[in-house]
């Protein structure tokens, strides 16, 4: 009989044992969970240059708000070099929910919502402190909007990647009969490849992952690109001739998947909408910086650059592209783009 309590005795200091020690166990799991490293949230976020670009300086600042915004509870993990897919992969991506976020150009997004292609026309900008006037205001919102409606992804912000300008491998370009007959690339994008139209070349679209290689290969002679793209994506290995035409001024969308925003808690999406803006500005600012920069460097890569072309003429040349797509955007709108003080 001894024996046998003994037994029962140690056998009942085992099972406390053993469910003290589970429940210690399920309980510092919940706390695992729901601490800080736990409950992390990665969101993927894409954009097609390189990770030396304007995009990627903006991108690292963008990461760093966030994460003292939301107390590290949101982390971005950046994807430069279009390794996620060029832009119009990705903002498809956007619905699909193969990527959280994209920074794009404008360009592509005229197969998705032509309305915000207005931006677009030739020569619609005097400067960027104009552009960043119509885009920050109520223009730019109803842009916005208008993205919203057509794509069903959240719009963040407006970022930038500048004004674009001709680069060519064999003759420079000072006027529009410069360009007749040249092959040049541009991106899918109906009123650019018109403008080119108009000014005599023959624009090809083309991702501009594809790019480097087509100039390379010459399947093609010449690009547009902003300043900063053109040195960071080393064109002037593969181009000799540079025109300052400044033609399109070109903003960027940080774009959101309006299912992952939304479930997202209110104070996380409103410290990414605001890191968005803050970001979006401070990377405006790192364009204007490289494109001083940049310039020089690009002379000293033996690049010969026409600075002061006589825009005049490029001007007169595109009016038609105003004829043909005024009736879409509106005259109004137009003007009242042009007319922001």
């Amino acid at each position: 009989m001894k024996k046998w309590l003994s037994i029962l005795a140690v056998a009942s200091m085992t099972l406390l044992a053993a469910c003290g020690g589970g429940g210690s166990a399920s309980t510092d799991s919940k706390s695992a969970g729901s601490g800080e490293s736990g409950s992390v949230i990665t969101l993927k976020v894409g954009h097609t240059l390189s990770d030396t670009s304007h995009y990627q300086k903006g991108m690292e600042k963008f990461k760093e708000l966030v994460k003292n915004k939301t107390n590290g509870q949101v982390d971005l993990q950046i994807f430069p070099n279009g390794s996620l897919g060029g832009e119009r992969d990705m903002i498809e991506g956007l619905n699909v929910g193969s990527i959280d976020m994209v920074l794009t150009s404008t360009g592509p997004m005229s197969g998705f919502a032509p309305e915000v292609t207005v931006v677009d026309l030739p020569f619609l900008f005097r400067d960027a402190d104009h552009a960043h006037k119509v885009l920050d205001g109520e223009i730019g919102t109803d842009l916005r909007k208008k993205v919203e409606e057509k794509t069903g992804v959240k719009t963040l912000a407006w970022w930038e990647n500048g004004f674009r300008s001709v680069t060519t491998k064999d003759k420079a370009v000072q006027k529009p009969e410069d360009l007749k007959g040249i092959k040049i690339r541009t991106m899918e994008n109906d009123i650019h490849m018109d403008s080119f139209k108009a000014m005599g070349a023959q624009p090809t679209p083309m991702a501009f992952t594809e790019l480097f290689t087509a100039l390379q290969q010459g399947v093609i002679d010449a690009e547009e690109n902003p300043i900063p793209v053109i040195m960071t994506s080393r064109f002037y290995e593969v181009q000799k001739h540079l025109t300052l035409t400044r033609h399109f001024y070109n903003p960027s969308l940080m774009l959101i998947s309006k299912s992952k925003f939304d479930s997202l808690t209110p104070e996380q999406q409103k410290a990414i909408e605001e890191a968005a803006v803050e970001a979006g500005k401070y990377e405006r600012q790192v364009v204007q910086d490289m494109e001083k920069q940049y310039l020089t460097e690009l002379k000293s890569k033996g690049m010969e650059i026409i600075e002061n072309p006589d825009l005049k003429p490029f001007q007169d040349a595109v009016k038609p592209v105003y004829e043909k797509y005024e009736p879409q955007f509106g005259k109004e709108l137009i003007d009242k783009i042009r007319n922001t003080q």
